[in-house]
């Protein structure tokens, strides 16, 4: 699905910066004691920190009062940079009145001084009557999925400091450790060169499209990461981090897009608003399940084929972090071969017809246009299958997009978003009128 603007995180800058609207905590790790660590919105944690079952983490008694004065005294930090507290604080910063309070390189809040108002929030930004209420808005704005983390500073068992996660997904082809120290990762270009009329954008961002992109510095690359693997990125004071998400590898039991994916009897939430921008569309959880779904490859324990489903890490030990995407590994060949089968099948059960007159009434068919697109897809499907060096990503691409030839596009939430335009191979079958 996709869950956020196309135009969400521009060109990172790889360092640190020497000012910001944010002012940047001293230290990569909060000095203070963990209370709790919210995954907002999964599980048993509230959709916003403000919830009264955090009540008994604030000094006030109330979370709403507590946030509002840890907001107040700028200790509300999102990627270790603070929300300026107070009005006074955002005017006498000449980078807040430039660009605004960025995250990940985004104005969260900002002035318009064509409006004279102050906006706050991600998605939306919303109009505020005062600087207070726009701080507000993007204390709401905290994304399901991740974390934010409820801190005691000062040793009076209350919190004093909130940190707040907002960190994004991308699919990783391959990673390459330059001379100067630094990392790059790159995170494909799926089969551009066959890309029908029909198909959207495999992409929604813009980031990692190019090999040698932005370099990551050493410190905050996760060396673990390898080729196929699922990660985060974010930008903090050090600048571009990025770390692997956490792989749950096991039997698709079952699944439904915005809902939620069963692992082995496990079952994980769906996070909205969670940015999957560069994900390939293929891979982020609710397309991977529709076309996992569609060619009945879930629930086949007697295959015994694994998929990986990745999540954002958390210190959370009672609940997950949000679903960032699926893989189908090196089952991605199996799954494509079953699903080749499975159109080849629909294929050989049609003629070809201009209208179906010559075509007596027990037998289906298809427009000449009809059937040559879905035998394309099989013939592009079947070259990926024969290549050595057909990434499992390009695999579960062109499962994805025979789903979508026999299927269509209308139902695929993520695919009417990207701009997919299929209209479905099976919807076009008709029985003859000889």
């Amino acid at each position: 699905m996709k869950l956020a603007d196309a135009t969400l995180f521009m060109m990172l800058p790889a360092t640190g910066i020497a000012a910001s609207c944010g002012i940047p905590y001293p230290s990569s790790q909060i000095d203070g004691t963990l209370l709790y660590s919210v995954v907002v919105d999964i599980g048993t944690d509230a959709a916003n920190v403000t919830a009264s079952q955090y009540d008994k983490y604030f000094e006030q008694g109330s979370a709403v009062q507590g946030v509002d004065a840890v907001v107040a005294a700028s200790q509300f930090y999102v990627n270790l940079f603070a929300v300026p507290g107070t009005e006074a604080a955002f005017q006498n910063n000449s980078e807040c009145l430039t660009d605004g309070y960025l995250v990940n390189e985004v104005s969260w809040l900002y002035y318009d001084t064509t409006t004279a108002s102050y906006y706050g929030g991600w998605l939306p930004v919303t109009e505020a009557d005062t600087y207070e209420q726009a701080a507000q808005y993007v204390v709401s704005s905290m994304v399901p999925g991740l974390e934010v983390r409820f801190w005691d500073t000062n040793g009076d068992g209350y919190t004093d400091l909130i940190d707040a996660d907002f960190k994004a997904g991308v699919t990783v082809e391959t990673v390459t450790e330059n001379a100067n120290g630094t990392y790059t990762v790159y995170r494909g270009n799926i089969d551009v060169a066959n890309k029908t009329a029909e198909e959207g954008n495999t992409f929604d961002g813009t980031l990692f499209e190019i090999t040698g992109g932005q370099p990551i510095p050493a410190a905050n690359f996760d060396t673990t990461i390898t080729s196929g693997d699922v990660a985060l990125f974010w930008y903090s004071p050090s600048g571009l981090n990025m770390a692997r998400a956490e792989p749950i590898t096991g039997i698709f039991i079952d699944g439904a897009d915005h809902t939620y994916y069963n692992i082995d009897g496990v079952v994980y939430e769906d996070a909205e608003r969670f940015s999957r921008d560069n994900l390939l569309i293929s891979n982020r959880p609710g397309e991977f399940t529709d076309a996992q779904k569609y060619f009945q490859l879930t629930n086949d324990t007697a295959a015994g084929l694994d998929v990986t489903l990745w999540l954002v890490p958390v210190t959370n030990t009672t609940n997950t972090g949000a679903p960032i995407g699926m893989t189908g590994d090196d089952n991605s060949h199996a799954f494509l071969t079953k699903a080749v089968a499975t159109a080849q099948a629909l294929l050989a059960n049609v003629t070809v017809s201009a209208d179906g007159s010559d075509v007596p009434s027990t037998q289906e068919w298809v427009t000449q246009d009809v059937y040559t697109q879905l035998d394309d897809a099989i013939a592009r499907a079947n070259a990926a299958l024969d290549s050595a060096t057909s990434s499992s990503f390009l695999l579960d691409y062109q499962l994805y997009i025979l789903y979508q030839e026999l299927n269509g596009s209308s139902d695929d939430i993520g695919a009417a978003f990207a701009g997919f335009n299929y209209t479905g191979f099976v919807s076009e079958v008709q029985y003859g009128t000889a």
